[in-house]
């Protein structure tokens, strides 16, 4: 199994590596690649946001934590979706 591993590392070194080393130099996968990494904050921000806005708990529970939450997220609706809306809609 050691030497299937190693051929095929081999064939990824020699052949892919390369090549994906010329594409990621191409102006515009970089501009893609930058404008991912500056966004990804936000997007992060935004996905907290929706376990904030929506929590994983029934709506019937009777969980004290729980309940506050639920009620919590349901007075605040709106300002609380106000950073999903400005990073993710």
């Amino acid at each position: 199994m050691s030497s299937l591993y190693q051929s095929m590392i081999a064939v990824i070194e020699q052949s892919i590596t390369p090549l994906a080393g010329r594409l990621g130099q191409q102006k515009y996968v970089i501009a893609i690649r930058d404008g991912f990494t500056a966004a990804l904050p936000f997007m992060i921000i935004g996905s907290f946001m929706l376990v904030f806005i929506f929590p994983p708990f029934s709506p019937d529970t009777t969980n004290g934590f729980a309940r506050g939450w639920l009620d919590f997220s349901q007075h605040y609706r709106e300002q609380l979706m106000l950073p999903f809306n400005l990073s993710m809609a």
